[in-house]
């Protein structure tokens, strides 16, 4: 095992497992985000739980058997196991990724550790990430970024088009995420928020939904980005 990150204190790991997966491992270093550990597995019998691992994201282009087989120790230990690959044993997890290619794997790992990790104006902590996630099998996100005095109605105009109903019908619970950089020269007024509440309005009294709003100093001026996590054991399904 690659132990660069091993002594450093985490409760939030990343675990790659089989061949190419250390572009991957690399670019979640490169995020610098405080508490997490990234580490590429060789031999999956030196993964073994400790009392501080909260949660685990288990990342895979190939090998999943062994991937597999390290989510299992982990989700039977009672920390949140998580699974970025093709041929998951959802047996072996809380829950896997639906409708994601593997270049699209940093950016995923990011978008789930970023609120956890974070300080936001409305936050959102490891509970929240933990009752949205555990269990559920299957889980999506999406991510889009709007320009101008329009964007944060664009970047919900963007979700809502990947929202489709068949997707919407199986979604238990949905996560929303919005960020804006502090330094902006066009601060976020409440305003612009209009767009969010009232998507959130229009969705079936069925989902359970919680969100939160956070500065990240490397979205551009006259931008927003918004990231959604839907999470519902039929998402893996068609």
């Amino acid at each position: 095992m690659n132990t660069e990150n091993a002594n450093l204190p985490a409760s939030f790991k990343v675990i790659g497992v089989g061949t190419g997966i250390e572009e991957v491992i690399n670019k979640v270093k490169l995020l610098g985000l405080d508490g997490i550990s990234a580490e590429i597995a060789e031999y999956p019998y030196e993964c073994i739980p400790n009392d501080e691992d909260k949660m685990v994201i288990i990342v895979a282009k190939d090998n999943e058997d062994h991937a597999n087989n390290i989510a299992k120790t982990f989700h039977e230990a009672g920390v949140l196991t998580l699974g970025l690959l093709d041929n998951a044993d959802l047996d072996c997890y809380d829950s896997v990724v639906s409708e994601a290619s593997y270049t699209e794997y940093p950016e995923l790992i990011k978008a789930i550790l970023q609120p956890i990790v974070t300080q936001g104006m409305i936050a959102y902590d490891f509970n929240d990430l933990q009752t949205v996630l555990t269990d559920v099998k299957h889980f999506f996100i999406k991510s889009a970024t709007g320009h101008g005095n329009e964007r944060v109605a664009e970047s919900i105009g963007f979700i809502k088009s990947t929202l489709t109903s068949s997707l919407l019908n199986k979604t238990e619970m949905l996560s929303i995420f919005l960020y804006f950089n502090k330094e902006d020269k066009q601060p976020l007024v409440m305003q612009e928020m209009t767009a969010l509440t009232d998507f959130v309005s229009e969705l079936p009294e069925s989902i359970y939904v919680i969100w939160a709003v956070y500065p990240d100093e490397s979205i551009k001026d006259e931008e927003i980005k918004v990231t959604i996590l839907a999470t519902g054991k039929g998402l893996g399904n068609g």
